[in-house]
């Protein structure tokens, strides 16, 4: 079957959260044009024969397209859509909703291309809420973990002797201001860190170097940058920096969860305002210790990081038993698109098995 398919990465990790589905679909004979709105020369993969390529792409762009199928994994597109097109959100986290999006952020796709179980059971409160109509839940799994276990496998990439942690904090915004911790905590964490003899690896979000977390990130790398154990991560691609770790260290970011899923090493989540998580729900406050540990205290941190690096076969263990659980299709996400992509294409809610939400106004 024949059909358009257009993608559209407003960020350089969002090509990740693609993964191969574009190739697939189009060695499958669909027609995909993939968009991206920065260089051809941050694009962080090979490019696949069959798809047209574009770069430099504005999102009002988009909106002068015409595909039947819309792939992408920017959060929050409320317009400038393909015409015609049905559209396919692919979420940027393995989190839960809470304290990560607002509500509103779903509002205008039609598909969400669920990772795991915890997914489904939050999107179908949430459109309750929202009053949804003719939106599908797809269980599809993550393309962007799968993919880093590939190349993982294929890698031999392993981390140094010393103590190597990679501190990722989130992008302040909003919605999740009361749980980043980059601007009240992020020099005294890299300092205590160092201070100790542990290797730091500092990755802030890609946000965080536009607005207003972009001086502390500029005050941290400015201070230890001539550190002989400080390395600052800004490539579009983290993977070889992360394989070539032992832990890290993060706050409510979902690339927790894709580090230990990935590596099957521990996360720990630095989360000292435990009165703001009162009614909070999701894995990223409900199951942290799944995948590694929970620190309250500054004081704390490393000694926590220690703890993790001795229990480290435990909490290994741990995180696998935990990914088998709640993650769907591990291994074949895109794969699983592919296969069931023509059912996007049929009338909305005649997916039978897959979970479509209608709450007529």
């Amino acid at each position: 079957m024949s059909f358009d398919v257009l993608c559209y990465c407003y960020h350089v990790s969002h090509v990740l959260n693609l993964g191969r589905i574009p190739a697939l679909l189009a060695a499958r004979g669909a027609r995909v044009r993939w968009f991206n709105a920065f260089p051809e020369a941050s694009f962080p993969q090979p490019k696949s024969p069959g798809i047209d390529y574009a770069f430099d792409v504005p999102l009002e762009a988009v909106g002068a397209q015409e595909a039947d199928l819309y792939l992408t994994p920017f959060v929050g597109q409320s317009a400038h859509f393909p015409k015609r097109a049905r559209r396919v959100h692919f979420l940027v986290s393995l989190t839960s909703l809470d304290g990560v999006y607002d509500k509103g952020m779903f509002d205008h796709y039609d598909v969400i291309a669920c990772a795991g179980r915890h997914h489904i059971d939050e999107f179908i409160a949430l459109g309750r809420e929202r009053r949804w109509s003719n939106k599908t839940l797809m269980p599809v799994g993550y393309p962007k973990l799968d993919g880093q276990r590939r190349q993982l496998a294929e890698s031999g990439l392993i981390a140094p002797e010393v103590l190597t942690v990679v501190f990722a904090p989130t992008h302040a915004y909003y919605v999740n201001r009361g749980f980043s911790i980059l601007n009240q905590y992020g020099e005294q964490l890299v300092a205590s860190m160092l201070d100790d003899g542990i290797a730091v690896v500092f990755r802030p979000h890609m946000e965080s170097w536009r607005d207003q977390d972009k001086p502390v990130v500029e005050r941290i790398v400015a201070r230890f940058q001539d550190h002989p154990r400080f390395t600052l991560d800004r490539s579009g691609n983290y993977f070889d920096t992360y394989a070539r770790s032992h832990l890290m260290l993060t706050d409510i970011s979902g690339t927790g969860f894709t580090y230990a899923f990935t590596f099957g090493r521990p996360a720990l989540f630095f989360a000292p305002n435990a009165a703001d998580e009162a009614g909070m729900r999701g894995i990223q406050f409900e199951r942290r210790e799944n995948i590694g540990l929970v620190v309250r205290s500054l004081d704390d941190v490393v000694p926590k990081l220690r703890l993790a690096q001795t229990h480290h076969a435990f909490l290994e263990r741990q995180i696998a038993d935990f990914s088998d659980w709640l993650l769907f299709s591990p291994g074949d996400s895109e794969q699983f698109f592919a296969e069931h992509v023509h059912q996007l294409l049929a009338p909305p809610g005649t997916m039978s098995n897959w979970p479509h939400l209608h709450h007529p106004a």
